[in-house]
This record gives structure tokens, C-alpha cells and sequence, in this order.
């Protein structure tokens, strides 16, 4: 985990987070650190990352909070129209079955 965040990343995460919080109520870690990541692409920071820096700034305004990633994905249109974006992510093998 890093600690040396910009102040430009640090400004996105928070005022995504107050966007969230206002417009639909609830902040979704995942969705929301997602579309920061997107847009913060030059700084090369992890998705992880990111989400932890959500989650501290939702906390710090008291939002409430969610971790649904992939359905919300359709929902917000970060997934392509086809949904590949949001289904490879789904796409794991399956276990062979014990006969």
C-alpha cells in the first residue's frame, strides 16, 4: 500500500465521495473507486488502493456504504454496452465434477 497519494487523487476521492453521498445516498466503495481509478489512470495507483482511500473518506463524513462491484457496474455505465467489461471478470472456471 502506498501512502504517497497526490493531492489531485486525494481531491477526486473526496469529492466523488461527497457526490455519491448526496446524489444517491449511499457510496459505493467499489463503483466510486473505480471511476476515480479511470480517471486517475497517469498516477498508476491500484484499485485497492483506491477503494481504502473511499472507504476513509466515506467514514470521515459518516456516508453510508456498500461493496456491491459488479451489478453496479451496469448501473453507473462503466461497463461496455455488450457488459464485457463487468462479465470477464465473472469468467472462472468451473470445477470438474466428482462422478
Amino acid at each position: 500500500m502506498r501512502y504517497d497519494y497526490s493531492a489531485r487523487l486525494r481531491d477526486d476521492v473526496s469529492s466523488a465521495v461527497h457526490t455519491a453521498s448526496k446524489t444517491a445516498g449511499i457510496v459505493n466503495i467499489t463503483v466510486v473507486a473505480e471511476q476515480v481509478r479511470v480517471r486517475n489512470l497517469a498516477e498508476n495507483v491500484a484499485l485497492e488502493d483506491i477503494e481504502h482511500l473511499v472507504l476513509q473518506a466515506a467514514q470521515l463524513i459518516g456516508a453510508a456504504i456498500e461493496f456491491d462491484g459488479l451489478a453496479s457496474l451496469f448501473v453507473d455505465g462503466l461497463a461496455d454496452d455488450d457488459g464485457e467489461r463487468a462479465m470477464a471478470a465473472l469468467d472462472r472456471p468451473h470445477p470438474a465434477s466428482i462422478q
